[in-house]
């Protein structure tokens, strides 16, 4: 198992989880099932997630593995606002969303934090 840092912040109404370090199946699986741990911890249902793995993508079959592994917990969490920092794993994190929402998550993929934490702030009360 290869390092990586986990950073978790409660905000209101989510959890921001920011991670960075080696993309491995083993790394997302654990960081994804840290961060679920985190949220029925503190009781918040949604997360704004940023991924800034770096090494090479982790192709159809690793990104299906990941999926496989998290869309059960994901699937019992609010929303789930994920940003991708890598530019090359753009296109490799939108097929992870779309295999995701297929399993029931309700997960959006953002070009930047400022975007998924509109996302993800509270409507406002009438």
């Amino acid at each position: 198992m290869t390092a990586y840092r986990l950073t978790l912040d409660e905000r209101p109404g989510y959890l921001h989880a920011k991670v960075a370090g080696e993309r491995t199946p083993e790394n997302a699986m654990r960081c994804l099932d840290e961060v679920y741990a985190a949220c029925v911890r503190t009781g918040l249902a949604n997360v704004l997630l940023e991924m800034d793995f770096t090494g090479p993508s982790l192709g159809t079959p690793g990104i299906f593995r990941v999926i496989e592994h998290a869309s059960a917990n994901g699937a019992r969490l609010g929303r789930i606002a994920y940003v991708e920092a890598s530019l090359d794993g753009q296109q490799r994190a939108k097929f992870a969303e779309t295999v995701a929402v297929n399993r029931a998550v309700n997960v959006r993929l953002f070009e930047d934090a400022a975007q998924a934490a509109a996302w993800l702030a509270p409507a406002p009360k009438r």
